[in-house]
C-alpha cells in the first residue's frame, strides 16, 4: 500500500512556491483553485465536467476573475506599504499594458478591482481605441509605441473629454508631431518621455532595455527634446519619464541599479528647472513560473513587496539626498497582474510505452545482440552504473551502423531495441536519486524511458512561448493527486509539428526534461492543467495546423456560493478558421460537392457526405469525444 499524500503532490509539482496561494490539493486528490476569501474552493476537475454540461468541448481555458482582482489588490498594496514605510508623499498608480491581455473579459474584471483604480497603457491605435472606451472617469492612459497623425489626434481626444492621457515620446521624430497637433486642436497635453538607460537586466527579454533597446531617447537626444518644447512653450507639459529595464527582471539588483541611474535623470531635469511629476518604472516585475526564487530566465529572486519596496526605496533614497520632491510612481506590470488567472484544461488523448520486459534469449544469437544480454548481466554484477551505460551507447551505434549498411535484419533491429528498453529501465532503477554524480546519466534515461503522451491541444495556440523562447509554465494532473505519479512522460500536441512537444517542466527540484503522471488507465478521462497561461498567450497564439482559439470560460462564485460558467466562448469552429486564411467554406463545400458528382455517387451517398460535410465546417478544430 502506498503511503502517498497530496501533501507529497504539492511538493512533487512545486504548486505552493509558483501558486503564490493560489492553488491547492483537496483531500480527494483534485487540484482546486482558491482565490476568493470566504468562498469555497474551485474544484479544476469539476470545471470540465461544467463545461461538458455547458456543451463546451477541451481544451477549455479557464479564466478566474478573483485571481485578477486580488493581483490588483497585492501589488497597490505593496507600493502603498513601501511608500508609507518610506516617509514619502508620493502616490502609486498601477498601469496595465492591454498587450499582455487584450481579451476584454481580462481588461474588464482589472478595471473592477480599486475602485477603477488601475490605469491602461496603450501600444497602437487599436489599444488606444479599446483603452478610451474602457478607461474609468478621471482614468489614467499611458500612449506607447510609434505614434503618426492620427494616433495623437486619438490621445489629444481623451485629455478633451477630461482623461488623464499621457502621450509619451518613444523617438525625437514624434515631438514635431505632437507640438503641431497640440497647437492646432488647441490642447494642452501631458507629455512623457521615454529614456533609454544604461542599465541592463538579464534574462530572455533584455534586448527590450538598455542603450540598444528600440524605444527611447538616449541622453544625448534628451536636451534637443527639452529645447524643442521649451521653444514651443510647452515645457510645464513634461510631466512624466518613462523607462523599461526589461519585461521579466529576475535579479531584484539589475531593478535596483537601473532605477538608480534613473533617479540620476530626475535629479539633472530638476537642476535644469524641469518638474517631473510622475516617474514611469515601466515592466519588469517578473512572475515566478518554476517556484524556484533565483535569478533563473523563468523565477524571480524576489516577492512583489520585495520589487515595490526596492524601487520606492531606491528613489525615495536620491530624492531625499538631493533634496527634491519624490515623483509620483507608474509601473505597468503587466504579467503580474494576468499570468496566474488563466489555466488551460484539456484531455490526454493517447500514450505510448515502451516495452521493457526482455526478450527471450536464443540458442545461437548474434554477437551483438548477445553483447547487449551481456550488459544485462554485467547489472548482477555491481559494474558501475556509467559503464554500463557508455557500453549500451557504443553497442547500440554499432547496431545502427550494421542496419544501415544491411546487414542487420529488421527482426534483429528490433530485438536490439527492446534490450536497449530493458537495460535503460534496468539501470534506472539502480540509480540513487541522491547521488549527484549520476544525476545526468539519470536524466538522460529518463527521457529515453518517458512515456509519450499526447494531448488535446495545439502548444503554438495556448503556449507559444514554449515553442518561441523556451518559457517554462507549470503543468499537474488534475485528478489522483492522492495517488503516486510514478510514469515519466514528455507531452505532444496534436499539430502535425515535432516542434509541438515540451521538453522542460517544473518539479520540486526546479526543471526537469520528463513530466511525473501516473499510470494512464485505458479509457480514463486523464485531465492535465497548464498554469500561468494569463500573460501573453492568448495574443502570441497562431493557427499553426488550423488549430484555432480554444474554449475559454470565467470560473465564478453565484450569489449562493456555486460555481458557474460565464462569458462562455466556444472555440473556433473550423469554418471560422478558414475565413481567417482567406477560404470561403461554401466554395469549399461545392467544389467538394462537384467532384462527388463526377464520382458518380448514388442519391444516398451524396446525401451522407453533404451531412458530413456540414458537420466538419461546423465543429470545433480540436479532438472531440
Amino acid at each position: 500500500m502506498s503511503n502517498w499524500t497530496t501533501e507529497k503532490s504539492l511538493q512533487t509539482y512545486n504548486i505552493g512556491k509558483w501558486g503564490e496561494g493560489y492553488f491547492n490539493v483537496s483531500a480527494t486528490g483534485h487540484l482546486v483553485v482558491d482565490a476568493a476569501n470566504n468562498k469555497p474552493a474551485i474544484d479544476l476537475y469539476r470545471v470540465a465536467e461544467l463545461a461538458r454540461q455547458s456543451s463546451l468541448s477541451l481544451p477549455l481555458l479557464a479564466r478566474f476573475p478573483d485571481i485578477l482582482h486580488n493581483r490588483v489588490d497585492e501589488l497597490c498594496q505593496a507600493f502603498d506599504g513601501a511608500l508609507k514605510r518610506s516617509g514619502q508623499a508620493a502616490h502609486y498608480q498601477p498601469i496595465y499594458p492591454i498587450k499582455v491581455n487584450q481579451n476584454r473579459n481580462v481588461v474588464e474584471e482589472l478595471l473592477k478591482t480599486k475602485g477603477g483604480r488601475l490605469g491602461l497603457e496603450a501600444g497602437s491605435k487599436p489599444e488606444l481605441l479599446t483603452v478610451l472606451a474602457l478607461s474609468s472617469d478621471n482614468g489614467v492612459i499611458i500612449c506607447n509605441g510609434y505614434k503618426d497623425r492620427d494616433y495623437i489626434r486619438l490621445a489629444l481626444a481623451g485629455t478633451r473629454m477630461g482623461l488623464s492621457v499621457y502621450l509619451v515620446i518613444e523617438k525625437l521624430s514624434e515631438l514635431p508631431l505632437i507640438l503641431n497637433e497640440c497647437r492646432r486642436s488647441g490642447t494642452t497635453p501631458l507629455i512623457g518621455i521615454r529614456l533609454k538607460l544604461a542599465s541592463i537586466a538579464s534574462g530572455k527579454w533584455q534586448s527590450s532595455g538598455g542603450e540598444r533597446s528600440k524605444f527611447g531617447l538616449t541622453a544625448s537626444q534628451l536636451p534637443d527634446a527639452i529645447e524643442q518644447l521649451r521653444d514651443a512653450g510647452m515645457l510645464d507639459c513634461l510631466e512624466l519619464l518613462h523607462v523599461h529595464l526589461g519585461s521579466q527582471i529576475s535579479n531584484i539588483r539589475d531593478i535596483q541599479n537601473g532605477l538608480g541611474e534613473t533617479a540620476q535623470f530626475i535629479v539633472q531635469l530638476t537642476k535644469m528647472g524641469i518638474h517631473i511629476r510622475v516617474i514611469d518604472v515601466g515592466g519588469g516585475l517578473g512572475v515566478d513560473y518554476e517556484g524556484t526564487r533565483t535569478r533563473s530566465e523563468c523565477s524571480v529572486n524576489y516577492t512583489l513587496a520585495e520589487y515595490a519596496d526596492k524601487v520606492v526605496q531606491t528613489l525615495a533614497s536620491t530624492c531625499a539626498q538631493f533634496k527634491i520632491k519624490m515623483p509620483d510612481i507608474f509601473s505597468e506590470s503587466g504579467r503580474a497582474l494576468t499570468a496566474h488567472h488563466a489555466v488551460l484544461i484539456t484531455n490526454v488523448t493517447e500514450v505510448e510505452k515502451h516495452d521493457f520486459e526482455i526478450p527471450a534469449e536464443g540458442v545461437n544469437e548474434a554477437g551483438f545482440l548477445q553483447e547487449l544480454y551481456n550488459q544485462l548481466n554485467a547489472l548482477q554484477l555491481d559494474k558501475p552504473i556509467h559503464e554500463i551505460y557508455h557500453d549500451l551507447g557504443s553497442a547500440m551505434q554499432d547496431i545502427q551502423d550494421r542496419f544501415n549498411q544491411g546487414t542487420l535484419s529488421l527482426d534483429e533491429r528490433a530485438k536490439a531495441e527492446q534490450l536497449k528498453y530493458a537495460i535503460c529501465y534496468r539501470l534506472h532503477a539502480e540509480i540513487d536519486p541522491a547521488n549527484h554524480s549520476q544525476q545526468a546519466i539519470r536524466n538522460e534515461l529518463e527521457e529515453i524511458l518517458a512515456d509519450k503522451v499526447f494531448c488535446n491541444f495545439s502548444i503554438f495556440q495556448s503556449m507559444p512561448d514554449v515553442w518561441g523562447i523556451d518559457q517554462v509554465f507549470p503543468i499537474v494532473p488534475l485528478q489522483r493527486l492522492d495517488e503516486e505519479p510514478d510514469h515519466r512522460a514528455i507531452l505532444h500536441d496534436l499539430t502535425c509539428d515535432s516542434d509541438g512537444r515540451i521538453d522542460h517542466y517544473v518539479d520540486q527540484y526546479g526543471i526537469e526534461n520528463t513530466l511525473l503522471l501516473h499510470n494512464i488507465k485505458t479509457d480514463e478521462k486523464y485531465l492535465l492543467g497548464f498554469f500561468m497561461l494569463g500573460a501573453y498567450q492568448e495574443t502570441l497564439g497562431d493557427i499553426h495546423n488550423l488549430f484555432g482559439d480554444t474554449a475559454s470560460a470565467n470560473v465564478v462564485h453565484d450569489k449562493d456560493g456555486n460555481i458557474t460558467l460565464e462569458n462562455i466562448f466556444h472555440g473556433e469552429n473550423v469554418s471560422q478558421l478558414l475565413y481567417r486564411v482567406k477560404y470561403d467554406p461554401d466554395q469549399i463545400r461545392q467544389r467538394i460537392l462537384d467532384r462527388a458528382q463526377v464520382c458518380h455517387l448514388t442519391d444516398d451517398e451524396r446525401g451522407e457526405l453533404m451531412e458530413e460535410l456540414q458537420a466538419s465546417l461546423s465543429a470545433y478544430s480540436y479532438l472531440v469525444d
